[in-house]
């Protein structure tokens, strides 16, 4: 047993006990190392989903002090911030669409307005073309010359059949 007069180690000695295995590294632990390794991960796994849980509560404590006003407020608040993201988004698929911009490389427009977004749309474009004017063959496959008519009725079944 411990003697009453040792003093308890103090937060310092504490943090550094728990921190030396972590900076060690999980490699350099045997054992018992690892074990109070994952020990100490699933108590602070424990200790968030518990924070979470106080939290929740919290927020319901607070808001059973709230008034019904208040409550109102808080939800068009939260309402009207919806309704203004929503606004956004529309207006830079809007934007992609009249610039014929892919609809994936929508969400990259950036800017407040329309005209900023427009800007962004233009500048996103450039580079695009430049990408595809770099990528594409500098070559032409020559002149193409259709295929000529059959001559004969076995010859014109077969092609109309697809077969040959």
């Amino acid at each position: 047993m411990a003697d009453e007069n040792t003093p308890a180690p103090g937060p310092d000695e504490t943090a550094t006990v728990s921190e030396a295995p972590t900076s060690q590294g999980e490699e350099g632990l045997g054992d018992g190392g690892k074990k109070a390794l994952e020990a100490e991960r699933r108590e602070k796994r424990a200790a968030q989903k518990e924070l979470t849980e106080l939290q929740k509560r919290l927020q319901a404590f607070e808001d059973r002090d709230k008034s019904e006003a208040q409550k109102l407020a808080e939800a068009k608040a939260a309402a009207e911030k919806d309704a203004a993201d929503a606004r956004q988004e529309l207006m830079r698929y809007r934007i992609a669409a009249d610039k014929k911009l892919p609809a994936s490389l929508a969400v990259r427009l950036r800017g407040s307005t329309e005209e900023e977004m427009a800007a962004d749309a233009d500048a996103l474009l450039e580079v695009l073309g430049a990408q595809q004017q770099a990528n594409s063959p500098s070559y032409d496959g020559g002149v193409r010359k259709p295929a000529p008519a059959p001559t004969d009725m076995n010859s014109l079944i077969r092609q109309k059949a697809g077969l040959g």
